[in-house]
């Protein structure tokens, strides 16, 4: 049976989390839409500034 590894990662404090929203409510919309791209292109592997796209040959009527 598989057994979940606590040790990888943790949830963090309150005060780590505080200093990282500070950090990021001064920067731009634009600055943080940025950020937001890249965080998303590592999170599902895909190159930055290219997104899969949805394949809409599945919903369309014949």
């Amino acid at each position: 049976m598989l057994k979940f590894d606590r040790t990888v990662s943790s949830s963090g404090n309150i005060k780590d989390v505080r200093k990282e929203s500070e950090y990021y409510s001064h920067l731009t919309f634009e600055k943080r839409a940025e950020v937001f791209a890249y965080l998303q292109s590592v999170a599902y592997n895909y190159p930055l500034g290219n997104p899969p796209k949805l394949d809409r040959l599945i919903y369309s009527k014949r």
